[in-house]
C-alpha cells in the first residue's frame, strides 16, 4: 500500500453513473485523520467499533467499506468498494486515494 500522508485527498466515484464526490483533509476526529466532502457536511472518518465510515452532520453513518471488516482496517480509509445508504437508496462507490502533491 502506498505511504499515507495526512494531506492526501479522497474521491468517492459512484459506479452507476460516474458521479464523483471529493473529500479534503479537515480537523481530526477521534484522534485520527478525517476528510470532509467539499460540497456537503459529510465526513470520512474513523468511528470506534465501526471503523472507517462516512457520517453526516448529525453523526449518522451513511457509508462503509463493503468487504473489509473493522478488525482488518488500518490507519487509513480502505480504498476500493464502499456502499452508501441514504433514506431508501443505496449506491456502490469506489474510494480512490489522491496523493498530496509536494
Amino acid at each position: 500500500m502506498p505511504q499515507y500522508r495526512p494531506d492526501d485527498r479522497f474521491e468517492f466515484r459512484r459506479r452507476l453513473d460516474g458521479l464523483v464526490y471529493r473529500f479534503e483533509p479537515c480537523a481530526p476526529r477521534e484522534d485520527r485523520p478525517a476528510w470532509k466532502r467539499t460540497n456537503l457536511d459529510i465526513w470520512l472518518c474513523w468511528l470506534a467499533g465501526k471503523g472507517w465510515c462516512t457520517v453526516d452532520a448529525a453523526g449518522a453513518v451513511n457509508g462503509r467499506p463493503w468487504a473489509i471488516e473493522v478488525a482488518d482496517q488500518d490507519d487509513q480509509p480502505p480504498v476500493g468498494e464502499w456502499l452508501s445508504k441514504k433514506a431508501d437508496k443505496s449506491y456502490v462507490y469506489d474510494l480512490v486515494r489522491l496523493p498530496a502533491e509536494h
